[in-house]
């Protein structure tokens, strides 16, 4: 056979399998999808994404395999996904503002920006709370706020980050009431909480879930949350609003696949994760932790991201330039 027709036959054959191969189902049976968690376990998102993975596994059809990828404010698991085959077999659970504030500080270097990652699907906005441990002489926010004011710096007030949606309320509500804390960041609000706990820190900023575990257990005292209106699963508790401090602040939660992972495995991983978390199980579930689900599509979590940070970009860059930690 002639060169020319070889070479011919060689490439219809060629095309014929694209097709075929453009097919392949995702996920492929037994395939596991892997998400990365880029905090340390025990902490907020990490429960929260563990308590999906049962009802993610079951519309997949698939193993789903949560993996802690933590550190530098979940800037190390973050910059895995975001350097990850955009495959789809591979997502993240970050958290929001934190990974736009990643990016958004130049001394972090981050080793990617807003157009490293696909937003899948947002999972919940959890409110956040101000906590003490259980034994500790600050019984109230007010005082809270006669100790800080006593003496600068004598209260230490631990976060999961430095930049975190918690540093950055922190910061905002010491400017608003004329304070200053002694900030302590630690890597996640695992380690955070426990520190708290412990007594090795004066007060814990952290979400309505790890509030409500927490008080559940014993273990701290909620004085405050960060929100508009009272939290149904933490009654009795005051808003910082109903107190004089009009700061409302959380933490959401959401799902990114790797920037380039083809239309239909975005597709389907977002119709995945809405059926897996609308599911009464899942909601089931969440209620547990005082959680509702907050679910947004493609689309809308991308117009969320958006707002947040264009709203966030100011402030952000003047604790960066000031150089500011309280």
């Amino acid at each position: 056979m002639r060169r020319p027709v070889r070479a011919a036959l060689f490439l219809a054959t060629l095309l014929m399998a694209l097709p075929a191969a453009a097919q392949r189902p995702f996920p492929e049976p037994g395939r596991p999808l892997t998400v990365i968690v880029p905090y340390p376990p025990g902490g907020g998102s990490d429960v929260t994404a563990r308590a999906l993975a049962p009802e993610l596994e079951r519309t997949l059809g698939t193993p789903v395999v949560i993996v802690n990828r933590a550190g530098a404010s979940s800037q190390i698991g973050m910059a895995e996904l975001a350097r990850s085959r955009p495959d789809g077999y591979t997502i993240a659970y970050g958290l929001w503002p934190t990974t736009f504030t990643l990016y958004l500080d130049p001394s972090r270097h981050a080793p990617f920006n807003r157009a490293s990652f696909a937003p899948l699907a947002m999972h919940v906005i959890d409110a956040g709370t101000i906590l003490v441990p259980a034994a500790s002489p600050i019984r109230s926010f007010a005082d809270l706020v006669a100790a800080a004011r006593a003496r600068a710096g004598a209260v230490s007030m631990a976060d999961p980050g430095l930049l975190g949606w918690e540093h950055i309320s922190s910061v905002l509500m010491q400017r608003a009431l004329g304070i200053e804390f002694n900030q302590i960041h630690f890597q996640g609000g695992g380690p955070a909480t426990t520190a708290v706990i412990a007594g090795q820190v004066d007060v814990l900023m952290a979400s309505s879930s790890t509030a409500l575990t927490q008080s559940r257990a014993g273990t701290l005292r909620v004085l405050a949350t960060l929100t508009s209106q009272p939290v149904a699963s933490l009654p009795g508790v005051p808003t910082l609003a109903s107190l004089g401090t009009p700061l409302t602040a959380g933490s959401a939660r959401g799902f990114v696949a790797a920037a380039g992972t083809p239309e239909p495995i975005i597709r389907r991983l977002a119709e995945a994760l809405e059926a897996a978390i609308t599911s009464p199980a899942h909601r089931e579930a969440l209620a547990r932790f005082g959680l509702e689900a907050s679910f947004m599509g493609p689309a809308e979590f991308d117009a969320y991201w958006t707002r947040e940070e264009n709203a966030m970009r100011g402030v952000i860059e003047e604790i960066v330039k000031q150089g500011q930690n309280n």
